[in-house]
């Protein structure tokens, strides 16, 4: 009898591996434990976007946001991914809880570095609702609604902000706060 080929599971040995086909890579997913094995960078986007779905957040959004509700001296307030049905753009809202303004500092700077990458103007607006706060968030053009061709781009720039600002917070400069 010929031997098949079966991939099997590194974490739990199931045998119900599928290939499917993500931004032209391939990944390779355990039905059953959910497991998922190719490109580092992909499979870790991919396992955030399933923490989205699971919270009911913003798979759009939720990467940048956690990254920066995770930097030291930040609070997240809130994120969007932006509507396609209600024409409203992605933002990511924080608050500095140090009150201490060297991570503001490293996320301008860090947005003056990519602001060529990007297909959007970005910037970064200070806000008062209930506490004084910051919001990151594509530079407004006087329209309230947006074509979805417009959301999409800036849903594109989010998970490039976020990939660049993993970067920069290696580097000597963001660590000197």
């Amino acid at each position: 009898m010929p031997e098949t080929n079966v991939e099997r599971c590194e974490v739990c040995g199931n045998h119900a591996v599928v290939p499917r086909r993500v931004s032209d890579s391939l990944i390779r997913e355990c039905e059953f434990c959910g497991n998922m094995e190719g490109p580092t960078d992909l499979v870790e986007l991919l396992e955030l976007q399933r923490e989205a779905e699971e919270l009911g957040c913003s798979e759009h959004s939720y990467p940048l946001a956690k990254f920066i509700d995770n930097l030291p001296g930040v609070k997240l307030l809130g994120d969007s991914g932006g509507s396609r049905k209600l024409g409203t753009m992605p933002f990511v809202a924080f608050e500095l809880t140090d009150h201490r303004t060297w991570q503001l500092e490293n996320l301008g700077q860090s947005m003056r570095l990519m602001r060529t990458e990007l297909s959007r103007e970005w910037m970064i607006e200070f806000t008062i609702d209930y506490q004084l706060g910051f919001e990151l968030r594509t530079r407004p053009d006087g329209r309230k609604s947006h074509d979805p061709n417009e959301i999409e781009s800036a849903r594109r720039d989010l998970l490039l902000i976020w990939r660049k600002l993993q970067g920069y917070s290696n580097l000597s400069w963001w660590k000197q706060g």
